[in-house]
């Protein structure tokens, strides 16, 4: 059940990776948060890489890598456009649906298939994602259509549901990276090549509220305070990578992104609790049936 405190782990920072890139997509460009975010991510992994040596590298390391890198490239894309314009609360359980997406490309890819017990464990996961986005206690029936209507007028809500599909494929690749290398060093490489892709297509796109006067005598937190949730976001990517890559080696990739999608209950708790989203109980019923759906998979899975 390591596998599985581990996922839970990686779900705790996705949760606070999406909060705090929403605090700071209200000032920032999204291209700049996203390089500076994986190149911080890159330098805690390489660091950490060259303390414990470098692993030898397998013959579908280069490959996967660009795979992966490439499709990360376009979801991280559409994942910041869907945090800045939909309440993290909508958008959020969208993540939701990539385990069900899995069930398909991870057997395709890896061969990977859940078993019984597991896969309805998924679909409860999926399902709760769903009961997140139902319209409670406004006085009016609940309308079980509206989380349909609302993603197709939601420009938001479409895209992270495509981030969802996209992920779906992403992942299977990141195992394969992890695989042919370890699970700290083939996550640095590929948070480099994503830094150093967001970083060229800024290009002049920087921030939206100006960080504060850069005086000469002033501390460097001080003069840039966009550097200390660059660094939070840099951490919590690391760390995300970490749990998530070694939970990898233990199980199959379905299990351990279902139970990673757990961050959706805890995101749609921030975004209640913290940025005053509405629909707060309501939304807790869809949270009850993905913890529901995720103690199913480490039970039976």
């Amino acid at each position: 059940m390591l596998w599985f405190a581990l996922a839970l782990l990686g779900a705790c920072c996705q949760a606070a990776y999406g909060l705090v890139a929403k605090v700071v997509l209200r000032s920032m460009h999204p291209y700049p948060v996203a390089g500076f975010s994986f190149l911080t991510g890159a330098v805690v992994l390489l660091t950490l890489s060259a303390l414990s040596g470098m692993p030898p590298l397998g013959p579908g390391f280069l490959p996967a890598v660009a795979v992966t890198v490439g499709i990360n490239l376009i979801a991280t894309i559409l994942f910041y456009r869907a945090l800045a314009s939909t309440d993290l609360s909508l958008c959020a359980p969208m993540l939701a649906f990539t385990p069900v997406f899995l069930i398909v490309t991870s057997f395709l890819i890896l061969g990977e298939l859940p078993s019984p017990g597991g896969a309805v464990g998924i679909l409860l996961v999926t399902a709760g994602a769903y009961l997140l986005n139902l319209e409670y206690g406004t006085g009016s029936r609940v309308s079980f259509t509206a989380p349909l209507v609302r993603l197709v007028t939601n420009r938001g809500m479409l895209a992270m549901l495509f981030v969802a599909f996209l992920y779906s494929i992403s992942v299977n690749y990141d195992k394969q990276v992890v695989l042919a290398s370890d699970p700290v060093f083939g996550s640095a490489i590929v948070f480099l090549l994503l830094g150093i892709a967001f970083l060229t297509l800024t290009t002049g796109r920087w921030v939206v509220v100006p960080p504060g006067n850069p005086g000469s005598g002033s501390p460097f937190l001080l003069r840039y305070p966009w550097a200390i949730p660059f660094a939070a976001l840099g951490f919590l990517l690391a760390g995300e990578a970490i749990a998530i890559n070694t939970a990898y080696t233990m199980a199959v990739v379905p299990y351990v992104i279902a139970v990673k999608r757990l961050a959706v209950v805890i995101s749609v708790l921030f975004g209640v609790l913290l940025l005053a989203e509405r629909q707060a109980a309501g939304r807790m019923i869809g949270a009850g049936v993905m913890i529901i759906g995720a103690v199913m998979i480490g039970v039976v899975g």
